[in-house]
């Protein structure tokens, strides 16, 4: 046996007191619980009364990226348990827009951030548009010089270059970060970040600046998101935020920078930390959700072995086997995203390549996870998972925000896997030397076994996708190739190589454990390498790496693991950190006492939670 305790200090590894303070102190407030059936604007209210008692209370700063970056990430996890809408509003407040003013600031940018930190000032980040997402490198809002005036003036061309999906924008922002195609004396000096004001002090929008509402989405409708336009919109040059470039006295650019993309990665950079907070909130919400969920199945009497009603629906294989590898690959992606937030916190330019492939694989995996995990609990759950009250609804739309938000999860599966081959190429990255010889009598339901398998389906994929990519000098463009032939194999690469990330996290962390903390951690390991090659088992016989026989003997593995791990499922989930008074959810609580009422299916004003 092992305490709970002990693990969620491994899982919850920073910035502890702070999380506490959150978790105990904040969130006992009744602000937080959810309201159900209310209005657009109600939501967005609430959202942004929630966002200013977390401003309030201090508990997060832009300045963190400078004094304590891990303790932006730890308040993400928590409020992502609390509220997906306000999780998403503090992104893009403190990261994307505190963030860019800060870390692509200069001096003169600086007086802003204590009102960042305290909501005076609003922000918003208008990076995409809604011709240009994944290919915002292309995008067409324009920032022409005036040498007469000294002053940018930013304008819209066209429809397509309206900034779209701008958080904060319809009701709370006051200035936006406007990223736009620079000219210089009729030069294209490449992209560039303005901070534009969008709004007077009264929330009245500015001259020529377009503000409308993008409406009700299938999630996170505490969310204000809007489409910005600019028409001839004048800022002063000192609104060109300077770390890597200015204009000199006598109205030149000047830049430490070269010119086109290397400019926009540059300016562009802050999605990297986005990446890591959208991982950090949508893995506080996956964690509400099997709470939840396990809370149920453990109390939900359905018919036993003499037909009574007396046996709870966790007894059952079928709700073992859907629950307990979700809760299992959570655990190994927790270990992976910590491992990869240490190497974020003491990035440098010999390591930047390293954390940049990182940060793009966690997200997918953690945000693809989350949409999993909610999408199963609710159907484990049956009609109660159905029910708004219970809150599986709000983790599936938050899930797909997180899954598309900072870049689509697919496409930054295609980066991983091309920056890993070229990292591959010049040495960077090397795979160790496994002997294959005997593959065949490997005993693959033991986890030494098991540990050699995950590496060689990353290093049998790697193989094959350099290979692929061999024929470009054989008449096939990259384009052809990567593009509309081996589309498959690159997500298999990529999702391979962050998961053995996560393995090796998990490895390195367990084997400094005591006994019992130890053994269950290598069995959640153990579920966790089953789980996810159950799901290649087809491809790794086709590339020889198992026979039939060892494909059914991990299928069986998988089971019995399963089996080990329920006995100790309540506590695994209690060590994910999510305290009574978060939950909410009726039916992680006494749902008979809260069917005694006329509840409406609303959970404010109830008792049963004994909040």
């Amino acid at each position: 046996m092992f305490q709970p305790e002990k693990l969620n200090e491994l899982l919850e590894f920073d910035n502890r007191a702070n999380r506490d303070r959150l978790k105990n102190v904040l969130f006992r407030d009744r602000i937080f619980t959810p309201r159900l059936e209310v209005t657009l604007k109600h939501d967005r209210e609430l959202a942004l009364e929630r966002l200013k008692l977390i401003a309030k209370g201090g508990y997060i700063s832009v300045t963190d990226f400078e004094k304590n970056p891990l303790n932006v990430l730890a308040v993400h996890e928590c409020v992502g348990m609390m509220d997906g809408s306000v999780a998403t509003k503090m992104t893009v407040q403190f990261n994307l827009f505190g963030g860019t003013v800060i870390s692509l600031g200069g001096e003169r940018h600086r007086k802003h951030l204590a009102d960042i930190d305290s909501l005076k000032t609003v922000g918003c980040f208008a990076l995409t548009e809604l011709g240009y997402g994944n290919n915002a490198v292309e995008m067409e809002t324009r920032a022409d010089w005036d040498p007469k005036t000294r002053e940018f003036v930013i304008n819209t061309p066209s429809v397509l270059a309206q900034k779209y999906w701008i958080t904060n924008g319809f009701n709370d922002a006051m200035y936006s970060c406007v990223f736009a195609q620079t000219f210089v004396n009729g030069k294209h000096e490449g992209i560039h970040v303005f901070l534009v004001r969008i709004r007077t002090d009264d929330l009245i929008p500015c001259k020529g600046v377009v503000i409308e509402d993008m409406g009700h989405r299938i999630g996170c409708n505490g969310v204000d998101n809007a489409k910005l336009a600019f028409h001839n919109v004048r800022v002063p040059a000192d609104a060109i935020l300077n770390k890597y470039s200015d204009m000199t006295a006598d109205g030149k650019l000047k830049s430490v920078l070269g010119a086109g993309r290397q400019r926009f990665l540059a300016v562009a950079d802050r999605l990297l930390s986005g990446r890591l907070c959208i991982a950090a909130m949508c893995l506080g919400g996956t964690k509400k959700m099997l709470a939840i969920a396990f809370r149920y199945a453990s109390t939900r009497l359905t018919v036993g072995p003499t037909g009574k009603s007396d046996t709870p629906i966790l007894a059952y294989q079928l709700q073992q086997n859907a629950l307990i590898p979700l809760l299992a690959r959570t655990i190994a992606l927790t270990f992976g995203n910590n491992h990869i937030k240490r190497k974020f916190e003491l990035d440098s330019p010999e390591t930047h390549a390293e954390v940049t492939r990182l940060c793009c694989v966690i997200k997918p995996l953690i945000t693809w996870n989350f949409e999993r995990v909610s999408s199963i609990c609710r159907e484990r759950c049956g009609g109660q998972g159905y029910l708004s009250a219970n809150l599986f609804g709000l983790g599936i739309g938050f899930s797909h925000a997180g899954i598309t938000a900072e870049g689509d999860n697919s496409v930054l599966m295609q980066k991983v896997s091309k920056e890993l081959l070229a990292s591959l190429s010049k040495g960077e990255v090397k795979f160790p030397n496994i002997s294959t010889s005997d593959i065949k009598d490997w005993d693959v339901t033991t986890l030494p076994q098991l540990i050699k398998l995950f590496r060689l389906r990353e290093m049998s994929l790697a193989k094959y996708l350099a290979g692929q990519m061999g024929q470009v000098s054989k008449g096939k463009s990259v384009f052809q190739v990567w593009m509309l032939e081996e589309s498959d194999a690159i997500q298999a690469l990529a999702r391979a190589h962050g998961e053995r990330i996560c393995m090796d996290e998990m490895l390195a962390v367990s084997a400094q454990q005591p006994e019992g903390l130890k053994a269950v951690l290598e069995q959640v390991l153990a579920l966790f390498i089953l789980h996810s090659l159950t799901v290649d088992a087809v491809w790794m016989m086709g590339s020889g790496l198992i026979t039939p026989q060892q494909s059914n003997a991990m299928a069986a593995a998988q089971k019995k693991v399963v089996k080990e791990l329920m006995p100790v499922s309540m506590l695994l989930v209690k060590s994910l950190g999510i305290e009574e008074h978060m939950l909410h959810a009726p039916i992680a609580f006494d749902w008979k006492e809260y069917n005694e009422v006329d509840n409406r299916g609303e959970v404010m004003g109830i008792s049963y939670a004994k909040l």
